[in-house]
């Protein structure tokens, strides 16, 4: 199955999905940055892996009890 948008797949095995359409928006993602710098938004970051490290992000997801985000980084 591939992706297209506007396309909604029929449920399977109970599993049901939906679409997400994103546009760059460069004067919001200002807006958030300026939230973050002034401590208004607060990230919790458990770590950053290297893009090619994305194997270890997985692994440490799979064992479990991270708090905040696993970030790739190019």
């Amino acid at each position: 199955m591939g992706v297209r948008p506007g396309a909604h797949p029929a449920s399977v095995r109970g599993v049901r999905t939906g679409a997400v359409a994103v546009t760059a928006d460069g004067a919001r993602l200002a807006e958030l940055v300026r939230l973050v710098d002034e401590g208004v938004l607060t990230l919790r970051v458990a770590g950053t892996f290297a893009l090619e490290d994305a194997v270890k992000a997985h692994a440490r997801l799979a064992e479990g009890g991270v708090r905040g985000r696993v970030v790739l980084v190019p």
